[in-house]
């Protein structure tokens, strides 16, 4: 959930007062004047997140496998298969790790 999901969810509850409203309502504004423009990390995280896809192939494979792929850390990998629109995780069972794969 995003600052503004949440902030947003905030100003509809029942018990919500016009002081908490109004405060919210400045957050999403300071949330709107931030700047659009990505930041360094998060261009180099859109070349590896390429590399991600391209290193997935069509079997299901667990984030430890694709990070050794891409010379990643198994976290970094994890964080971003869920920036990369159309990838599905299915859970593990047990001591089974999680798999992620692209659904088509």
């Amino acid at each position: 959930m995003t600052k503004r999901e949440m902030l947003t969810k905030v100003m509809e509850l029942e018990g919500c007062t016009d002081e908490m409203r109004e405060v919210a309502t400045k957050m999403i504004e300071a949330l709107d004047k931030k700047s659009s423009k990505p930041t360094k990390a998060q261009i180099e995280n859109e070349a590896i997140k390429v590399k991600i896809a391209e290193a997935m192939g069509t079997e299901p494979q667990t984030a430890k496998a694709i990070a050794e792929a891409v010379g990643q850390s198994t976290n970094k990998v994890a964080a971003l298969l869920k920036q990369i629109e159309g990838v599905v995780k299915v859970e593990g069972k047990g001591k089974n790790p999680a798999t992620y794969y692209i659904a088509e």
